[in-house]
């Protein structure tokens, strides 16, 4: 296999490999390697109860010896495993596991870089999907590339047409990130992820500013990840209307091109439509990075005062404009994201503003009676209020910070119950477009969850998380690109399928398994209708195989979360 990326020379591809010779145990575990902190398990669908097995270290010498557990049937999956747990396990090295009755091994090994080398890849990710600027050799090894989409002179759509911008005028709204497969630029998707990167900084501040990623702004005395979601967050600046504050839906073609370079894509880009769910996200999204940002040197304090000044004037918009939904006009067929109930990006986005400014204005509209939260994602973000309510008490003081804890320890809770129900000990009970990004927004909210209480529970279902996507599932497919000896070679991704290089671009998350959609490539591909199963390694699968900054962000938060956590102890 072929990879390489700036800096990446150090990844091993295939860390955790299984030798095998007569008959074969299948297993399925985290396939890159084990934190010396984590939960380490083994699952074997095809070992009976009263099985044994033994853990040999690199000399030989045997350091567990116990039981298997019962085979439990997992329903998502219809398949049943036995679990060999060697937990007890810390010191780094490598190490063998042998099942009484088989005459495979199965090898892996415990570094205490597990996770932050693969957290490195995800966030790393993030530059190599930038727009507008080229990918450089030196940052990006064989996978640089030519600069696509100025966004210099954008079309001003007729459904975003105001006196001021008419149709068919244009603006600059060069930079940001591409969303997912596709070059689309999008605000509702930009904000969740952009808000789950400043999260993570606010919470580890000082473990992130040690962190490299040799992007272009390396050495510049900022942390490197905020250097990179900086990048972003600008480009969403110029997504503002500054003659009304209102904020444009999203930044695309009128229709989505073909599996091309990004300088290849050469028809004319479009802002489409001032929304107010975008509006909301926005306003949010600065809040939380004028808060931030006030604790950085003196030119990114004046950006986190620009930040502010943009929040405010989107949530005015919004006031004027109180439900102005997406709807997709009837020349443009790129991603939608149409969310119908807009009740939580109001929670969100007051809560935002209130904790930034104090301002009591903000505090009427902050209705945690009108709430049902849950784990986030796109179309559901009043649980990332409660995030910086309860990383932020000093400036939450007139909120429920008390109720404001209960609901997330409520809701992790719910995720460990999960976890410990569950055959292959993870905490998603569904399989929606996006899977993995839910098991990985799970993690976050299990992360926060422990930060509030210190309890150990849910470091360890966060953990299994991790686990899960890195190969600990019945598809035995490791998810993060270039990790693990059964990795994705095949995303929805034009880059990856346009750049003539055999291995995808490293730290990108597969969207996971859904049922949802199986048009794409036919239900023939997938051969299969149960959910946690309804997967293919095919670059038709857009609806499988496909990577998003929204996905990718939760996994760098709970990959480097938890190496922060580990490494503070």
């Amino acid at each position: 296999m072929k990879v390489k990326i700036a800096n990446y020379s150090q990844i091993l591809f295939i860390v955790i490999c299984t030798f095998l010779s007569g008959v074969a145990t299948a297993q399925h575990m985290n396939q890159y390697a084990f934190h010396s902190a984590s939960v380490k398990r083994v699952f074997l669908p095809e070992v009976n109860a009263g099985q044994s097995f033994k853990v040999l270290d690199a000399k030989g010498n045997e350091l567990v010896s116990a039981m298997v557990t019962e085979a439990k049937l997992w329903e998502y999956s219809n398949t049943s495993v036995a679990v060999a747990d060697f937990s007890s396990l810390v010191d780094e090295g490598s190490y063998e596991v042998i099942i009484d009755g088989s005459d495979s091994s199965i090898t892996f090994s415990i570094t205490d870089n597990a996770y932050r080398e693969p957290g490195t890849s995800l966030i790393k990710s993030y530059y190599m999907a930038r727009a507008t600027e080229p990918i450089l050799e030196k940052h990006a090894g064989e996978y640089a590339r030519l600069a696509g989409h100025p966004d210099d002179k954008v079309v001003i759509h007729p459904s975003a047409a105001s006196k001021e911008r008419p149709a068919g005028s244009t603006i600059a709204s060069p930079g940001g990130w591409y969303d997912a497969g596709d070059y689309g630029k999008y605000i509702v998707n930009s904000s969740i992820s952009t808000f789950t990167l400043l999260h993570l900084y606010e919470l580890f501040p000082q473990y992130l500013k040690g962190l490299e990623l040799n992007i272009p702004e390396s050495g510049d005395k900022v942390a490197d990840l905020l250097d990179e979601t900086l990048v972003n967050l600008r480009w969403m600046m110029t997504m503002q209307d500054p003659h009304d504050g209102g904020v444009y839906h999203k930044l695309t073609t009128k229709k989505f091109c073909g599996m091309v370079m990004p300088h290849k894509d050469i028809k004319d880009r479009f802002v489409v439509m001032k929304t107010t769910a975008a509006t909301l996200d926005f306003a949010a999204t600065m809040a939380k990075a004028s808060r931030i940002l006030k604790n950085e040197n003196k030119h990114l304090q004046q950006l986190g005062t620009e930040c502010f000044a943009a929040a405010e004037k989107a949530w005015a918009w919004c006031k004027a404009h109180p439900d102005l939904l997406y709807v997709q006009p009837k020349d443009i067929s790129t991603g939608q994201y149409d969310d119908k109930e807009i009740s939580d990006e109001w929670f969100w986005a007051a809560t935002e503003l209130y904790l930034a400014s104090g301002n009591k204005k903000y505090k009427k509209d902050i209705r945690f009676d009108e709430q049902k939260f849950s784990q986030p994602e796109w179309r559901r973000v009043n649980s990332l209020g409660l995030y910086s309510i309860l990383s932020n008490e000093k400036n939450a003081k007139g909120l429920n910070i008390t109720a404001s804890k209960k609901k997330v320890l409520k809701m992790a809770d719910k995720l460990y119950k999960q976890y410990t129900e569950s055959a292959y000990r993870v905490s998603i009970d569904k399989f929606p477009w996006g899977s993995n990004g839910e098991v990985m927004n799970d993690g976050m909210l299990l992360i926060n969850a422990y930060l509030l209480s210190n309890d150990q529970r849910y470091l360890e279902a966060a953990d299994a998380c991790v686990a899960y996507v890195m190969g600990a599932n019945p598809l035995n497919k490791a998810f993060v690109t270039g990790y693990g000896k059964n990795t994705p070679m095949f995303v929805h991704d034009r880059r990856c399928a346009a750049d003539g290089i055999e291995a995808p671009i490293p730290g990108l998350l597969a969207g996971g398994p859904t049922n949802s959609v199986q048009s794409d490539c036919g239900e023939t591909a997938y051969g299969t209708k149960i959910p946690a199963m309804s997967y293919v390694d095919m670059e038709c699968s857009y609806s499988t195989n496909e990577v998003a900054i929204n996905w990718n962000a939760p996994a760098v938060f709970v990959f480097l979360g938890l190496d922060a956590i580990y490494s503070s102890k």
